[in-house]
């Protein structure tokens, strides 16, 4: 049996490679090979991507990768994933991308590298923590069915907003009707975006890469993301996403600014995102809750979104590195 690990090629073909490995380890949130390429797409280019093709016998049956964080205020951290097809397990394809990245990695000279672990990937988590990752936070997506949501015990939730001068309106509305929109968004999502629970520190990319992730050509729906409105001014907003023709759509981010909180906003805004959803014929709306921000998670469960499988966020501190 030969293990190979040859460079990934940004085309067709080895998007099609992560897109089937990896929708075999996670087959209930499958991501094709269109979601793999506008990622990487929606990156920083400035930042290092490091990607690789693992192979036994010739049968390209698994990948690794590690990468600088676009939405990371320092350089210092790194996120890595390596990920083999069930079908190959215990060759000692994963032993043999994890020597090829982690070798690769040692002239960027990062101190904080993150993993990315399913909790029933059992020998996955055994793996990382064999290599001193160690568990920092947890995350999970969760999963509204369209179909069986019922509105009514949320019918005053939007009026509760209204009648505090609030408006909600959808970014298409917002984007005709005032020139200067998005770069208020900006200016809104600079101030929240550091309240985001995160396992490394948070900064706003420049607005020109920023603003790429608002295109429709990536997937954003001006028409489906809603923004609260006050004076003028943005003051929460909740966005919804859709790649390839999926049946699902999916929130991007959701936000109240801090002086606004505890008004109901967020829970009018997603209801809003809701109500567009089932108009438009979506199955299902998922959405990513950090177990730190509970609150989030508490709207999500009382509208009646479900938990999906919890995701490990594990760190490791490389050797030699002072660690603060």
């Amino acid at each position: 049996m030969m293990i190979t690990v040859r460079p990934f090629q940004a085309g067709a073909m080895d998007y099609q490679v992560m897109a089937t490995v990896y929708s075999a380890m996670a087959p209930d949130a499958p991501l094709n090979a269109t979601e793999w390429r506008v990622r990487d797409e929606l990156r920083d280019s400035r930042r290092v991507l490091y990607r690789v093709i693992g192979e036994i016998d010739g049968v390209a049956a698994g990948y690794a990768e590690y990468f600088q964080l676009t939405w990371c205020a320092e350089p210092d951290y790194i996120e890595t994933f390596i990920c083999v097809h069930p079908v190959y397990h215990g060759y000692g394809l994963g032993t043999a991308l994890w020597q090829h990245v982690h070798q690769a990695w040692q002239a960027l000279q990062p101190r904080h590298v993150l993993l990315r672990v399913r909790e029933d990937w059992h020998t996955g988590r055994t793996f990382a923590e064999h290599r001193q990752f160690r568990e920092a936070r947890r995350w999970w997506t969760s999963r509204l069915e369209l179909a069986t949501f019922d509105p009514s015990p949320f019918h005053s939730a939007i009026e509760r907003v209204e009648a505090q001068q609030i408006e909600l309106r959808s970014f298409a509305e917002l984007a005709t009707k005032d020139p200067a929109f998005w770069m208020k968004l900006y200016e809104f999502e600079r101030q929240t975006s550091c309240d985001v629970p995160s396992a490394f520190p948070t900064q706003i990319p420049a607005y020109e890469r920023w603003i790429k992730f608002y295109q429709p050509d990536y997937g954003a729906l001006w028409e489906g993301s809603f923004a609260a409105i006050a004076e003028g001014e943005i003051v929460g907003i909740s966005t919804l996403e859709i790649l390839d023709n999926d049946t699902d759509l999916e929130v991007g981010f959701t936000a109240v600014h801090r002086d606004y909180r505890g008004r109901g906003i967020a829970l009018a805004l997603k209801l809003a995102t809701i109500a567009y959803a089932q108009a438009a014929g979506a199955t299902g709306i998922r959405t990513d809750n950090d177990s730190v921000n509970l609150p989030m998670w508490q709207i999500n469960q009382r509208l009646g979104f479900r938990r999906g499988p919890v995701w490990i966020v594990m760190r490791r501190n490389e050797q030699g590195k002072e660690v603060t």
